[in-house]
């Protein structure tokens, strides 16, 4: 390629770059000319003093320590309280308000309670008729944009929110809160798997992709809901990895891009192999009355070397790669089960060792010991 023809392009990919920038900035734009779902951003504030008694904190998504709270506690005492947190009334005598807003606030309002007497004038926000849905919503939104919640968490906050508002879809909670709606769809499907697996996520035992994986698995019956548990447990526990968990729940690598070419590739090795070869010439191959001639010595054949995607066969043995493909093309061909046969539309033997031949080294020892599991299950 010429420089000309070289900067031409570039030039012409820094403009589709600059073009589908502008586009997203203006998708942004008019997201947010969007009207909004609610009223909730024009109630009206206003400002007022009690102690930290008076006020109770609402059930909260966020769990664990809270983070910093010794130091904002001293940046309260050195400046102030800036932001003071956001409440609502109650109509209760014991707590007349609720926290909104502001967990790590009053937290280390409360340290600097418990450094000194309590204060009776501690300033807050109060926000006029607030419904308990449109508070879940506020402290929602505020915890999702400090902190990134764990899937399960940020799953069952929108449940909650969607109970208090049945007419609330998905797509709207994500909006209010401003969560990807993407990632609160995956996350409310999460709340279908068992309960042991969800524990395994919210300890940081499975992640979110694979768990989301072990979901649709299960709904689309390739694994059981007990299989599932089971398989997790053993993952947690370290006795398999996260490969051989997505085998066991019945991941079926998908054929390679070129898996075609390889298919041709394939097959002419086997033409190749199966060309009768050059025999030695035997004793019996020479008549009496040539036994006084000098004889040559016995042509010896050559050994055929195939190549398959740059993979040496026939030449000084076969490679623990190609034994691995052999020995699960002639399982799928012997012993899979009918379902896997199917699936992988495996009619033959040459289709199971094409199959076999077309998985990459590292999944093939893993995708003998899935497809395996499940012909003994069928057993």
């Amino acid at each position: 390629m010429s420089v000309d023809k070289l900067q031409e392009a570039e030039e012409h990919v820094a403009q589709m770059r600059e073009e589908a920038q502008r586009t997203e900035r203006e998708a942004r734009r008019e997201e947010l000319r969007r009207p909004p779902l609610g009223d909730t951003a024009g109630k009206p504030h206003k400002g007022i003093t009690a102690p930290l008694s008076q006020v109770r904190a609402m059930a909260n998504m966020r769990t664990g320590a809270l983070e910093d709270i010794h130091e904002l506690a001293v940046s309260i005492r050195e400046t102030g309280l800036l932001h003071p947190p956001l409440v609502r009334e109650t109509g209760e005598e014991s707590h007349p308000y609720e926290l909104l807003a502001g967990q790590r606030r009053f937290a280390a309002m409360k340290l600097l309670d418990e450094a000194e007497e309590p204060r009776e004038d501690w300033r807050f926000t109060l926000v006029d008729g607030i419904s308990t849905r449109e508070a879940l919503t506020m402290q929602f939104a505020e915890n999702f944009h400090q902190s990134k919640p764990e899937p399960v968490q940020f799953a069952r906050a929108v449940r909650l929110i969607m109970k208090e508002d049945p007419s609330l879809t998905a797509a709207e909670v994500s909006r209010i809160v401003g969560a990807p709606v993407d990632w609160t769809r995956k996350s409310l499907k999460l709340l279908d798997l068992p309960e042991s697996i969800l524990a395994s996520v919210e300890r940081g035992d499975l992640s979110f992709t694979t768990a989301d994986f072990v979901r649709r698995q299960v709904a689309r019956g390739a694994v059981t809901e007990e299989k599932a548990e089971e398989l997790v447990s053993d993952h947690a526990a370290g006795e398999i990895n996260t490969t051989e968990l997505k085998f066991g729940a019945g991941y079926v690598p998908p054929p390679p891009d070129n898996y075609a070419e390889i298919s041709d590739r394939l097959d002419a090795a086997r033409r190749e192999a199966a060309k009768p070869q050059p025999r030695e010439e035997r004793d019996e191959d020479w008549s009496d009355e040539d036994s006084g001639s000098e004889r040559s010595e016995p042509a010896v054949a050559t050994p055929v070397s195939v190549r398959i995607n740059d993979e040496p066969i026939g030449r000084g043995g076969p490679t623990d790669a190609e034994l691995d493909a052999f020995v699960l093309g002639a399982f799928l061909h012997h012993s899979a089960a009918p379902r896997t046969k199917k699936l992988l539309r495996i009619t033959g033997e040459a289709d199971a060792h094409e199959y076999a031949r077309s998985l990459r080294p590292h999944e093939r020892l893993p995708a003998l010991r899935s497809f395996a599991r499940e012909a003994i299950d069928a057993i």
